[in-house]
């Protein structure tokens, strides 16, 4: 239950991180919603992957940085597959400022779940002896 929680506290991190980039992007920058949102999820992925990695799953972290980081990648990518066609679906019902960022939570919860599943079974796994 602890690197669950750990796993939620990191979460939070990133998705103040997804968030802020995504406001940057779409707002700041005036970038298409969806490069933007493209481009806040990869800022905000590589933020949770070096939290969980020091914070969340720290002793299954030794030596392995390159295979993590290739898994976390790819996981990233699955999830982040996922977290986009969630919000580019619910986007479709209404482009209002307070339902874009709805659009955002919704898909942003579905990401963290099969991201802890796939980064506890997989990417952080430790191998035992």
């Amino acid at each position: 239950m602890q690197k669950v929680i750990k796993f939620a506290l990191v979460g939070t991190v990133g998705f103040a991180v997804d968030v802020s980039m995504f406001t940057f992007f779409s707002f700041g920058l005036s970038l298409h919603l969806e490069w933007a949102r493209v481009l806040a999820f990869f800022v905000a992925a590589f933020t949770t992957w070096l939290g969980n990695r020091h914070f969340t799953f720290c002793s299954a972290s030794s030596n392995r940085a390159f295979s993590e980081c290739t898994k976390s990648l790819i996981t990233a990518s699955i999830a982040g597959t996922m977290n986009i066609t969630v919000f580019k679906v619910v986007t479709e019902y209404s482009n209002e400022l307070l339902f874009i960022y709805f659009a955002l939570g919704c898909g942003v919860l579905v990401g963290v779940f099969l991201n802890y599943i796939l980064s506890a079974l997989w990417v952080f796994k430790t191998k035992h002896a």
